[in-house]
């Protein structure tokens, strides 16, 4: 097979320009705004500008179905006790503009590398099954170095690794119905009340928060790396091959 004629070249060699950024900005810190904007000019450039992506019609679904699936979670937790309110943080305007900002450039950034280039590139070689299997374990293997400096312990590290692979899934399933608008969209919304206005991850929020039964909760790391959070995301992808008949086609 040759690589770089079906595009599995180009992915994988693109993957390697993430990672090179990733770890640069898990050893700079300051580099996380950066970082994301080196990662959309990537992609472009590796794409040879905007007309190469899929971008479909609109994020509304995506964003709606995000918001709806991390509720679902945090009332949960809430309701059964598993996570208590501490105080609100002071500044949390400016935490939550900042937090916008940084998500909005999160989304575009991982949307546009994932779904909007490698996983197009392993289509083409790999057939869509396997580029969307494939391309979310990839997707999930970039966050190991989240995982490491972030000092989660070994069970709800499995556990977010699979969450993410899933989670990957459900974001390529989004963009094969419509486009990375709507991908965007549901990645925008999760990461958004998840860390920051709900505060289910440990100093990302507005307010602080305790979390115990950290198998379930996924403790300070948030419902990413419990139990719940895993769960959660399995249902969203039952929901979305449900509700679209053309992604059974696929």
């Amino acid at each position: 097979m040759n690589w770089n004629s079906t595009g599995t070249g180009r992915g994988l060699a693109f993957y390697l320009i993430l990672t090179l950024i990733v770890l640069a900005s898990v050893y700079f810190p300051y580099m996380a705004f950066i970082s994301y904007f080196l990662i959309i000019a990537s992609a472009y450039v590796f794409n040879n500008g905007e007309s190469g992506f899929r971008w479909g019609t609109s994020w509304k679904f995506g964003f709606i179905f995000g918001f709806i699936l991390i509720s679902i979670v945090f009332l949960l937790e809430l309701g059964i006790g598993w996570i208590k309110f501490e105080e609100l943080y002071p500044g949390t305007f400016y935490i939550l503009a900042a937090a916008v900002v940084f998500e909005l450039l999160a989304s575009v950034g991982e949307e546009l590398s994932f779904r909007g280039y490698i996983l197009p590139n392993l289509r083409n070689s790999l057939g869509t099954g396997n580029a969307v299997i494939a391309t979310s374990v990839l997707f999930a293997g970039l966050h190991i170095p989240s995982i490491y400096v972030l000092g989660i312990a070994p069970f709800n590290a499995v556990i977010m690794l699979i969450s993410v692979s899933v989670a990957g899934i459900l974001l390529s399933l989004l963009y094969l119905t419509d486009g990375l608008k709507m991908s965007c969209g549901f990645h925008f919304s999760w990461n958004l009340f998840q860390y920051h206005i709900f505060s289910l991850r440990s100093g990302f929020g507005i307010f602080g928060l305790t979390a115990a039964e950290p198998a379930f909760t996924g403790g300070q790391a948030g419902p990413e790396a419990g139990i719940i959070g895993l769960v959660m995301l399995l249902l969203g992808v039952s929901v979305l091959w449900a509700l679209f008949p053309v992604l059974r086609k696929e």
